[in-house]
């Protein structure tokens, strides 16, 4: 019995050791991918003027920038799961003394943070890559009108599961890792734009760019539908009437009454700033790519 005792003590210590072998492996590893840097390309769009803070904050509303940062875009915690990682959206109030226009732009459409180059990890510029360059202007205009206010928020931190799945994608970039990794933003970026949505023609170049700004975050870059965020293939929306459409996007509630999670959520505290011609734009283009062999 004492030597079963001693057998197992020492089979327990050498688990034991293995395991924080592999864990020490698996932190510098991740380490290592978190700090890598990307080029950094030039960015033209500028903050407008004071006739442009109103659409900005608009728009800020429409592409979720105040859900992250706060009404008043000094940064919270917008996504805490200890076990994957703890979001934190920076206090944009305080960055705007510190970036320049061609700073901020770049971190918002590619995705890295200009002041070291290293990836921004759950900001979602694979759908902001999209935001024109006027549009940008109006959306700088208002974060600069805000006073700086507020502390700096903590760096995000990575847990376990998280390091494991960014590990797995780095070196080993298939399914089913894909669907559990966490991705870094200028990767997003670059796969986005291979995977646009379905140019139906001109006439609705409007509804097309609207649906690649605000929807694809949810419904994946083509529209195709997204596993992670568990928005399905949008030509579920060629079944709309226009009066439904309408009523989806300014209440969340669909033909059938049910609740739609994130999306009624969605409809009910950010795309309520949509226009009337915005909406009809979006489903026109929905309604034509649903329709479109």
């Amino acid at each position: 019995m004492r030597r079963s005792l001693v057998w197992a003590a020492r089979a327990t210590g050498v688990l034991l050791v293995i395991c924080l072998v592999v864990t020490a492996a698996l932190w510098l590893a991740s380490d290592s991918i978190l700090a890598r840097t990307y080029p950094l390309q030039p960015e033209a769009a500028r903050a407008g003027g004071a006739e442009t803070v109103e659409e900005g904050r608009r728009l800020s509303k429409l592409y979720g920038c105040t859900s992250c940062h706060g009404p008043k875009l000094r940064g919270q915690l917008f996504n805490e799961e200890p076990a994957l990682v703890r979001n934190y959206a920076p206090n944009l109030t305080l960055l705007a003394a510190n970036y320049s226009d061609k700073q901020f732009a770049q971190a918002i459409r590619q995705g890295i943070r200009p002041t070291d180059r290293r990836a921004l990890w759950g900001m979602p510029s694979a759908v902001f890559s999209t935001i024109r360059d006027d549009e940008l202007t109006a959306v700088l205009a208002f974060i600069r009108s805000n006073k700086p206010g507020g502390e700096p928020t903590p760096s995000d931190s990575p847990g376990l599961y998280s390091r494991l799945a960014i590990t797995l994608n780095h070196y080993w970039p298939s399914d089913p890792v894909e669907k559990m990794a966490v991705r870094p933003a200028p990767e997003q970026v670059v796969g986005a734009r291979r995977r646009p949505p379905l140019n139906v023609g001109p006439q609705f170049i409007k509804g097309r760019h609207i649906t690649a700004t605000v929807c694809s975050e949810c419904h994946g870059s083509d529209l195709r539908g997204d596993a992670t965020e568990g928005g399905p293939d949008l030509a579920i929306a060629g079944a709309y009437d226009r009066h439904a459409f309408r009523r989806l996007l300014r209440t969340g509630v669909p033909p059938s009454g049910r609740d739609l999670g994130i999306m009624s959520e969605a409809a009910r505290e950010d795309f309520r700033v949509f226009t009337d011609a915005e909406i009809d734009a979006i489903h026109s283009y929905l309604k034509a790519r649903a329709e479109a062999p």
